[in-house]
């Protein structure tokens, strides 16, 4: 689904075997109502740092409510979540959890630990400066971080299912998804230095500073904060009396999905290589 027909991006996936591309607009139901019709199943990934995530996303909820079709969404790390958080997008998430819950839409939450994708965020100060500026030091306890072709595997193996099995999960909710290996910052960028082929050390500053610079390069200043608060619970989630899930779901095993890629294999990706490689 694309907003434009003419985006280029769009060409690039109508030449991949059985996709068809569809025009529609989050903000205009209209659209998204008729791009529904005749879909069995949906696979929905919204941008976290925007504050239409949850009309946005309840919106789409709705009408595949109506419409009687599944849905397997991405959600944030499960330690994030909460009502009352001040991180911003876990907040959204929790929101639209609860919506689907209370409206009894069929729905399926993918809850995966941090990106190892999320450093790229800062690819022009690696490459520039070969440093990366976080609010933490890095060296926190290792948690299984992901990379985001797994999550995407998860997926797919579950919006694959037949009906029945589906079913399983859509009554389970929420599926975590985690990586194969126990890293931390430092050590994940440690791996991500080997494969690019120059040294790249975290810098540590605090919060605030950070902070503002984020809203400086024109990241509005509630996902400044939240990003923040994110990296460091995910450097040190036993800081803020939080605990990592580091083991994914028995039911998403019980398909045969096994997390493929660790921080080496990351790091050596073609999108990683074509970004940070000098």
């Amino acid at each position: 689904m694309f907003r434009k027909a003419d985006d280029p991006r769009a060409a690039e996936l109508a030449g991949l075997p059985g996709v068809t591309i569809v025009v529609a607009d989050f903000d205009e139901v209209a659209s998204i109502a008729a791009v529904l019709e005749g879909v069995d199943r949906a696979f929905m990934c919204c941008a976290p740092f925007d504050h239409l995530q949850f009309e946005r996303e309840t919106d789409f909820l709705a009408l595949a409510g109506d419409a009687g079709v599944p849905v397997v969404r991405v959600g944030t790390a499960t330690m994030l979540y909460g009502p009352g958080v001040k991180t911003a997008y876990a907040r959204a998430h929790h929101g639209i959890e609860a919506f689907a819950e209370d409206k009894g839409v069929n729905m399926v939450t993918l809850r995966p630990n941090w990106f190892f994708s999320n450093l790229l965020f800062a690819a022009q100060e690696i490459k520039g400066a070969g440093t990366i500026t976080y609010p933490c030091a890095g060296d926190g306890p290792p948690s299984a971080f992901v990379d985001p072709r797994d999550v995407a595997s998860a997926a797919v193996a579950i919006i694959m299912l037949p009906g029945e099995a589906l079913s399983e999960f859509v009554a389970e909710k929420t599926i975590e998804v985690h990586g194969p290996e126990l890293v931390n910052f430092n050590s994940y960028i440690n791996v991500l230095s080997d494969a690019v082929g120059y040294p790249i050390k975290l810098v540590e500053v605090p919060l605030g500073p950070w902070v503002d610079t984020m809203v400086g390069y024109g990241m509005p200043r509630v996902f400044s904060r939240s990003f923040g608060g994110t990296i460091q619970k995910c450097n040190d989630p036993s800081a803020f009396g939080l605990a990592a899930i580091n083991t994914s779901s028995a039911l998403l095993l019980s398909t045969g999905w096994t997390a493929q890629h660790n921080a080496a294999s990351w790091a050596a990706s073609p999108a990683v290589q074509s970004t940070l490689k000098k």
